[in-house]
């Protein structure tokens, strides 16, 4: 998705931006034509059908990542048609130093009659709507528009609690929901047209994009998801279904978590999980961790108590807020409307249970998402608590996305932790540490955690919050076993090629983030094994997840 437009700045600024911008993405091309051309351009000849990659948007780090599975694809004989923006020239130019040589646009497929169409049956949809609940709900010709136009209103006003009374969201809803409705009805066309033998995307969850992989599932189309791993330099593949639509792509599978149930839990696979573990949270092991925790120190428990004049006396409960306009709201089912509401009444809960101390930690990724978007102002979650909750009393603490206590020594101050799905959802019982969700999805109901089915039932949890009693030996293998195959089996390290990132300073460069190609000739990235393992996967079966076995 394309960052939020900065209409702050002035022309002299803007046209400054836009200058830097152009220049950057053309020095950035020309350094990785000179460099890859020869060995990325070459194609095998297509057999077998159409790979459909919907590349609906600017950044020229997910075209340099199609590009690498476009190769998979074209190694089983399909031929890779990119469908791209209108106006994403540099997009499309990166594509095709890869061999990429077919291209479409929505816009293709709509003629005035059905741009009139779009436009009648949006506003229809927009008048129907009162609030976001009915928005979760709103359909159309088999696409989810509502919910996707919802997202994309909190993405774009970065606010977690979408207020369709305030005339900027509810006009911003309205040209949502119509580029939603155009996206399904020229992707009806579009895959009526081209009749891909399957679909590979990275976003669903946003109107522009979201609208074509829901009509396609209906279809029968074979659509696959890829997004980044937990680490920067992996990617996660899982097949979008009716099954797992509604789960966090990173998720595991019912088939693949009953596969690494049945895993021996052997003291090798003990030191490789407890290896992840360091690496996940080491400030200066990856890229993604600097930009999550570059800022951060390893801090006693001790330190930690003293520096957050924590009671020695009683546990401590840490809630793990997420960010709240972030995507991640909408995967699985929501104990609360949308994260901040649950931000909300979890923050009053606290406020009402002094028996524990209570930290706030508020989500790092607040940092460089802002940053990149431009975004400035009041946090939304100090915005939350300012509005709806007032002063926090002193058993409360808010921690700030860039607090210098690093999230592993948090950890070991923690004594139960509470979220919706983030990861600290399965990290912390495999630390022997009991974890609250209040929402389905991603690992909710696999056995270690502590799950509500209402909202009345998840605040009566919070309130008597110093009983939650810690995971069982039995519970927390189960943990470790599920944290294992998200780090070690999920997670796709490629060889031939790997992703670089810039500084967080940097993130909000063009191209903040690029790839390396590690063959050295076109033959050579003809018998790439990870590229064969991943066509084999995305061709041959219908596995639900790739899985590194």
């Amino acid at each position: 998705m394309s960052a939020v437009p900065i209409a702050s700045l002035s022309k002299l600024d803007a046209y400054r931006r836009s200058f830097r911008v152009r220049a950057q993405n053309e020095r950035d091309y020309r350094a990785f034509r000179r460099e890859y051309e020869e060995i990325l351009r070459p194609r095998p000849p297509a057999t077998d059908g159409i790979a459909l990659i919907a590349s609906l948007s600017y950044s020229t780090y997910q075209a340099k990542q199609e590009g690498m599975f476009a190769k998979a694809f074209q190694l089983k004989g399909l031929e890779p048609v990119v469908v791209t923006l209108p106006d994403a020239r540099n997009t499309r130019r990166f594509h095709e130093l890869f061999g990429i040589e077919q291209f479409v646009t929505l816009e293709e497929y709509l003629t005035p009659e059905l741009e009139d169409e779009a436009q009648a049956t949006a506003a229809d949809l927009h008048g129907s709507v009162a609030g976001p609940a009915d928005l979760k709900q709103l359909r159309y010709e088999g696409a989810d528009v509502g919910r996707e136009a919802l997202s994309t209103v909190s993405r774009y006003l970065h606010d977690g609690g979408v207020d369709l009374d305030d005339p900027r969201a509810r006009e911003l809803l309205g040209s949502l929901l119509h580029s939603a409705v155009r996206t399904a009805i020229a992707s009806k066309r579009m895959l009526d047209e081209l009749r891909p033998q399957l679909v590979l995307f990275n976003e669903r969850n946003y109107a522009g994009e979201g609208p074509l992989c829901d009509i396609a599932l209906l279809r029968g189309v074979d659509v696959i998801q890829f997004v980044g791993g937990f680490e920067d330099d992996t990617t996660v593949f899982k097949r979008y279904t009716e099954e797992t639509k509604a789960i966090h792509p990173r998720s595991l599978s019912e088939e693949s978590w009953r596969r690494v149930q049945q895993i021996p839990w052997t003291p090798e696979r003990e030191h490789e999980l407890e290896a992840e573990f360091a690496r996940r949270y080491d400030r200066d092991a990856t890229f993604l961790a600097r930009w999550n925790q570059g800022w951060t120190r390893p801090q006693s428990r001790g330190e930690i108590v003293g520096k957050l004049d924590l009671d020695p006396d009683k546990r401590t409960a840490v809630v793990f807020a997420h960010v709240l306009w972030d995507a991640n709201m909408f995967f699985g089912r929501d104990l609360f409307a949308d994260q901040e509401e649950w931000f909300v009444e979890t923050v009053r809960a606290a406020c009402a249970n002094d028996r524990v101390n209570w930290l706030v930690k508020l989500h790092p990724a607040n940092v460089w998402k802002r940053r990149r978007d431009g975004v400035s102002g009041e946090l939304d979650e100090h915005q939350a608590i300012r509005e709806h909750v007032g002063e926090l009393p002193a058993h409360v603490k808010l921690l700030e996305p860039d607090t210098d206590i690093s999230t592993w020594s948090l950890f070991d101050v923690t004594d139960v932790g509470v979220t919706i799905r983030g990861s600290v959802g399965f990290e912390l019982p495999c630390l022997g540490k009991p974890a609250l969700t209040a929402g389905t999805g991603f690992y909710s109901g696999r056995g270690f955690t502590i799950d509500s089915d209402t909202r009345e039932e998840y605040l009566s949890r919070l309130a008597r919050i110093e009983e939650a009693e810690a995971p069982t030996a039995e519970q927390m293998e189960l943990a470790r076993k599920h944290a294992y195959g998200l780090f070690r089996l999920r997670q796709t390290h490629f060889t031939s090629y790997r992703s670089v990132y810039k500084p967080v300073e940097r993130v909000d460069d063009p191209s903040e983030a690029s790839i390396e190609v590690r063959v050295g000739s076109a033959d050579e990235l003809a018998r790439a094994q990870d590229l064969r393992r991943l066509g084999d996967w995305a061709v041959d079966t219908r596995e639900l997840d790739y899985l590194e076995l």
